[in-house]
């Protein structure tokens, strides 16, 4: 039998595509301005969209709700390219409560912020503001900005050149200033930042260390893939060319992406021939109307198959949205102008794709689908019949023990992933969590164990480690789903059917 390790199988699902994609565009909110989208990653499945204006609406069991969760609008310049451009959630937010925003303030400079949720999970606190970084912007457009937590841990931003046409304070290729560049900064101290002691320019004299990445013009829109850790970046050009730009997972970083010596792979100014610059993995003219590329999302939820491993992204102008496969280096048109103005993509904590546009003269933000729109099964009530064993399909020395069982403190269920290291050794990991009785999904975290061998049941105690968190679903009689997130180690999400059961606990 062939055997798959664990991240095998991660692997596996980050390269599956399907066919061509019927793209289907289903409003979800009709809310103006939306800039950017994200998720808390804390399980409880809001939708938070953020407002160039500076206030971040919260969509929460499909609703819009009225109090915005953070709203300083008091604090920024909005015009040209000016605004609230960003949020990202800390990677404990769900026990650290902190979160991170990037403005524009009323001087014109770029303001990196951290602030933390009130004791209401929907309203942020607006006293607990800290700036962790203030970058001068000489002119108001080429803001940039997109904050991005990567697998590492890190925050990551992209910043533009500052502005005004050609790059005139040439801070593309200058790495003495923050313009121009991806900034790598460690923020989980409670100081404003640290910079990462393996970030590629720190030491070399004259460069600020923050820096990851240079030789960028308007970096809109940067995201990783959540299941691979590679990064994309969208780069707005001037005259010719938009571009995407690719970083595997495993690059130390340092990649100069050109601006202002290129635009895209194309000679702009200055010695073209300069060694070491990295061309973008896909680019596309204005000849057909397009003027400014709008950075997507990877794919990686469980619901439409076709759209795995694809970048969805767009452009401003024509609104045309197009899925880039980077396993396969092709490019499919999915949409050509339904919507106009595509401001940001997103994802949800399902890994589902959203879009920020206009639909005729009314803005709003869109789920871009494969087909029609996959309603999401409610789910069979967990009980004692959920017990037995599981395993994916074809992987039958895989899958999940489920017990579910009842004590004086209530319902719980206890989960337990058996799979194989890459050097196929057995590896287990372990979650186990109360619930409420009629419940379908249970939010579990998941803890690998070490230090004992199977059936050891000798004095010693077996090491308990944090793995990352599943969201345990039972789709339907036999059938369960488990959605994961376990970081650098990868997120998406199996459906596993019975192959054992307990006897007594049929459905």
């Amino acid at each position: 039998m062939t055997r798959i390790t664990f991240f095998g199988l991660l692997v596996w699902l980050a390269t599956a595509t399907g066919g061509q994609v019927d793209l289907q565009i289903t409003e979800v909110v009709p809310l103006s301005g939306v800039v950017d989208i994200k998720h808390a990653g804390d399980q409880s499945q809001r939708l938070f969209l953020v407002g160039k204006l500076g206030a971040i609406r919260i969509i929460k069991d499909g609703e819009l709700l009225d109090q915005p969760f953070l709203d300083i609008g008091d604090l920024i310049s909005t015009s040209m390219e000016q605004g609230l451009l960003s949020m990202a959630f800390a990677p404990d937010y769900a026990t650290s409560g902190r979160f991170y925003v990037y403005y524009t303030d009323l001087a014109g400079s770029s303001i990196l912020a951290r602030y933390r949720v009130s004791n209401d999970p929907d309203v942020a606190d607006a006293d607990s503001a800290q700036i962790l970084l203030t970058v001068f912007q000489p002119f108001p457009n080429h803001n940039g900005g997109r904050l991005e937590f990567g697998p590492d841990g890190m925050l990551y931003l992209g910043i533009g050149d500052g502005g005004g046409a050609d790059d005139p304070l040439e801070a593309g290729q200058d790495t003495s200033t923050l313009l121009g560049k991806m900034l790598r900064l460690d923020v989980s101290g409670d100081g404003i930042y640290t910079i990462p002691p393996d970030n590629p320019l720190l030491g070399e004299g004259g460069a600020r260390g923050e820096i990851w990445a240079y030789g960028l013009r308007n970096p809109w829109r940067m995201a990783f893939d959540r299941t691979t850790g590679d990064l994309y970046i969208a780069d707005v050009g001037q005259e010719s060319s938009e571009e995407i730009n690719f970083q595997p997972a495993s690059s130390p970083g340092g990649e100069n992406y050109g601006w202002n010596i290129r635009e895209g792979s194309q000679c702009f100014m200055g010695d073209c021939q300069t060694p070491g610059l990295t061309d973008p993995v896909w680019e596309y003219d204005h000849s057909a109307g397009e003027c400014s590329i709008t950075g997507g999302q990877v794919y990686r939820g469980p619901d439409y198959a076709g759209f795995d491993g694809r970048y969805v992204y767009g452009d401003f102008c024509s609104g045309r949205i197009w899925a880039y496969h980077q396993a396969s280096g092709t490019n499919e048109l999915l949409s050509e102008g339904e919507l106009a103005n595509i401001l940001t993509f997103g994802e949800d904590e399902r890994g589902n794709v959203y879009v920020s546009a206009s639909q005729g003269v009314q803005g709003g933000v869109f789920l871009l689908s494969d087909g029609p729109p996959v309603t999401v099964p409610s789910g069979l009530a967990i009980d004692g019949s959920t017990s037995g064993t599981y395993v994916v399909d074809g992987l039958n020395d895989q899958g999940f023990f489920v017990t579910v069982g009842e004590t004086p403190s209530g319902l719980f269920l206890f989960v337990a992933w058996f799979t194989f290291d890459e050097s196929g050794n057995p590896r287990w990991l372990v979650g186990v969590d109360f619930f409420e009785s009629g419940s379908s999904s249970v939010p579990l975290l998941m803890q690998e164990v070490r230090g004992l061998n199977f059936l050891d049941f000798s004095s010693d105690t077996a090491e308990r480690i944090d793995f990352g968190t599943m969201t345990f679903t039972q789709l339907e009689c036999g059938v369960i789903q488990g959605d994961f997130n376990f970081g650098a180690n990868g997120a998406g999400s199996l459906t596993l059917t019975k192959l054992t059961n307990i006897e007594g606990r049929d459905c």
